[in-house]
């Protein structure tokens, strides 16, 4: 049997010339492949480490970070302990404005109506002073305030009308509770000093000194609520000595509803 072979004698020469650079440019493929592996997982790596944390990534460069100056530090850890015992644990000053809802019983022998309430301003500036944690406060509060009455009709004394201006010293002990909504009650003694006022009948207008003692004492009773820095209560205040200062008078005694809105720094 013959059997042909495909190659001729002059392409196996060439065949094995060939060898040689084929298989350089199979080494050449390999190498490029494996440049191209290389490359691709360093910027994968590359890729990993920006997605990292700060912390992960360099931290010898976050702990080269300077602490806090003693100032800052100290202020901060005042604003924790604040922030943790509460807005009342820490001696406060404030303003407040309100009004007040007044009347005045008394006997008298020339007017025989009860007398009607009568609206009046109330400025005062006050200290809040902790006591221990801040559950209980000693408030000592400065107020001028107005009080008095109205008669629509007093027979032949005609429409009378009494304001009186007071300086007054409230001594309270106010009990807080809760956290950010603050609730608050209170109570306490007062000494008030009558500085002026009018009033006025059909006959003219006096001067409510004339006829009534300047120092009256009287309790403070109330409560209230505060949010943030401003705070708003509403109070009793009663009257408990006669002011009384003349023979056609006796047993007068102030009243009152007030309410106020307190600005504290």
């Amino acid at each position: 049997m013959c059997v042909s072979f495909p190659y001729t004698t002059d392409q196996l020469k060439t065949d094995n010339k060939m060898k040689p650079i084929f298989n350089l440019l199979r080494v050449s493929v390999a190498i490029l492949i494996m440049s191209l592996s290389t490359i691709i997982n360093a910027q994968a790596q590359n890729s990993t480490m920006t997605t990292q944390p700060m912390d992960t990534i360099a931290p010898k460069a976050m702990d080269t970070i300077p602490p806090a100056p003693p100032q800052e530090a100290e202020k901060e850890k005042k604003a924790e302990k604040e922030k943790n015992d509460g807005f009342n644990s820490k001696t406060r000053l404030g303003f407040r404005a309100g009004v007040n809802i007044s009347k005045q019983d008394f006997e008298s022998g020339s007017i025989t109506e009860d007398p009607e309430s009568k609206l009046g301003g109330d400025l005062a500036v006050l200290v809040g002073i902790p006591i221990g944690g801040g559950f209980f406060m000693v408030q000592p509060e400065l107020h001028w305030l107005q009080k008095g009455y109205k008669i629509a009709d007093a027979g032949s004394l005609g429409e009378v009308t009494s304001t009186l201006n007071y300086i007054e010293l409230p001594l309270l002990l106010r009990v807080n509770f809760g956290g950010s909504l603050r609730l608050f009650a209170f109570a306490g003694p007062s000494a008030g000093y009558l500085i002026g006022g009018t009033y006025e009948d059909a006959n003219g207008e006096q001067d409510p000194t004339d006829f009534l003692e300047e120092l009256e004492y009287s309790g403070h009773l109330g409560l209230g609520i505060g949010l943030g820095t401003f705070e708003v209560d509403l109070r009793y205040i009663a009257g408990l000595t006669d002011i009384a200062d003349s023979p056609n008078l006796s047993d007068v005694k102030n009243s009152s509803f007030g309410a106020g809105v307190t600005l504290k720094f």
